[in-house]
């Protein structure tokens, strides 16, 4: 029998072409009673969150890359909704449902479901996801009160040391379900009793695979049986996001870190890639999680270029080969405010006039604006939905359009392009160094940033945006301290 694997994926991008509410294409329901509920509104709501403006999966909302098990259940499709203005639609699927919540607006969104209706949910008595049916309000109402949706509160690194769990899926097949460290499967309720062995068979990075790369297009089987051919990852992680397990169609193709590109002809030579790639990430540098900082610097030749990189601590540096010989400055923060950054990130608002004009000014905490000269009395209420003033489109745009932002660490800049498929390069002196992926999203209390991960790993760090309608441009800060500015071409 075909073995079962279940990608773990922190990215997420629509299939379906955009379905847009209360179109002439919209499957209209007629003569059926939809009841108003206060209920999905809420659970529509909270969904929402899961999703940046995009449609595309908040990576730090979704660690496992499975709604049952990120949010807390998916619907069993189709299900039939109502629009406020009273406007019914037949919502046949996920990539369906995410299409409806992004466009929804305060004016138009839906606010009631047809009962009964089935949801597909984690029993933890049984390890096994079960079908429920919802008869009515009440019952739906103690289905969210389950979820906790109010209640969960969970904190965890992004240190990468996958752990598994065993779970029977609705038709009786059993996989692997990967958390990215044993806390984010703590934080589910599961013990270190519950951790699998094996959890090499069921291996995968958010967004890909840093020690190789699926060559696309593929064909998968999902695990009802459909046959689907995807061209990105992108479209492989929105496939996956609500399956289970999935085989590959082999033959496929990978290409290696080292640019090489290997055939993969069935599931116990993809097994033998897996295992191989799992094991990089078991080697002495993991111990180097558990040490404390601070950053330390290195510098090296590289092509005749003078290269200095930070590492998170000194353990790390050296685990890669490096001494205390090659340690370096990594000099002067440039402003003690960046040291704010290391307090939590609850954004306040400023006002303040400049040549006659009122501006308004977000901080990433009251630390920052008091460290630029503000007090207590110059806050203000910032706007709820938005306190950062910028919005996931702005930054998007203006990473994509500004094209060249200046990066400085330590003594020298660093050039980062940003590319609209998703990708970033980081340059030396127009030199090629180091490259990988961006990805926007705001948090649910508004702050928006800009994920920056590279293959190395030495120039990953988030980028946060504030005061994005200033006319002088945004204000950038980065959560490592040892970026010490950020500009971009557009100033």
């Amino acid at each position: 029998m075909m073995k079962n694997f279940k990608l773990f994926l922190l990215s997420f991008a629509l299939i379906a072409s955009v379905f847009t509410s209360c179109t002439n294409d919209e499957p209209v329901i007629e003569d059926q009673n939809i009841d108003e509920s206060a209920s999905i509104t809420t659970s529509l709501s909270e969904l929402r969150l899961q999703f940046n403006n995009q449609g595309n999966m908040i990576p730090t909302e979704n660690p496992t890359g499975n709604i049952v098990f990120d949010f807390c259940f998916d619907f069993v499709y189709p299900i039939n909704l109502s629009y406020n203005n009273g406007t019914t639609v037949a919502v046949e699927s996920l990539e369906d449902l995410v299409q409806v919540l992004i466009n929804s607006t305060d004016d138009l969104y839906i606010n009631g479901i047809a009962f009964p209706f089935d949801v597909e949910t984690y029993n933890d008595d049984s390890d096994a996801i079960e079908v429920v049916t919802i008869n009515n309000e009440e019952e739906f109402e103690d289905l969210l009160e389950d979820c906790d949706f109010d209640e969960f509160d969970c904190e965890c690194d992004d240190e990468y040391d996958p752990v598994c769990v065993e779970i029977e899926a609705p038709n009786g097949e059993v996989f692997l379900m990967t958390y990215p460290n044993e806390c984010y499967a703590e934080c589910d309720g599961f013990t270190e009793d519950d951790f699998s062995e094996n959890c090499e068979e069921d291996y995968n990075c958010p967004g890909g695979i840093e020690c190789f790369t699926f060559n696309f297009p593929l064909s998968i089987i999902t695990d009802d049986g459909t046959t689907l051919e995807v061209n990105s990852q992108e479209e492989l992680d929105n496939a996956l996001y609500n399956s289970y397990y999935f085989d590959f169609v082999y033959p496929i193709t990978v290409t290696l870190d080292n640019g090489d590109v290997v055939t993969i002809n069935n599931e116990e030579e993809f097994e033998d890639i897996l295992e191989d790639c799992f094991d990089e990430y078991d080697d002495d540098c993991e111990e180097c999680a558990n040490t404390a900082g601070p950053v330390v610097c290195v510098e090296y030749e590289e092509n005749g270029q003078v290269i200095i990189i930070p590492f998170p601590n000194a353990c790390y540096a050296e685990c890669e080969g490096f001494t205390q010989e090659d340690f370096v400055d990594c000099g002067d923060t440039g402003s003690e405010c960046l040291e704010c950054l290391e307090e939590e990130i609850n954004p306040v608002c400023v006002e303040y006039e400049e040549n006659g004009q009122v501006f308004v000014t977000t901080f990433p905490n009251a630390c920052y604006a008091e460290c630029e000269g503000f007090s207590a009395e110059d806050f203000i209420e910032c706007d709820v939905n938005n306190p950062s003033n910028c919005s996931e489109e702005d930054v998007e745009g203006q990473l994509v359009e500004c094209q060249f932002w200046t990066v400085t660490i330590g003594d020298q800049e660093y050039t980062y392009v940003f590319g609209s498929d998703g990708t970033v390069t980081v340059s030396l002196a127009n030199d090629p160094i180091a490259s990988g992926t961006w990805e926007v999203s705001a948090s649910p209390v508004g702050e928006v940033g800009v994920s920056v991960n590279t293959d190395s790993g030495n120039f990953s760090s988030v980028w946060l945006f504030f005061d994005c309608d200033n006319p002088e441009g945004p204000e950038v800060v980065s959560t490592a301290s040892w970026i010490l500015d950020i500009s971009s071409g557009c100033e």
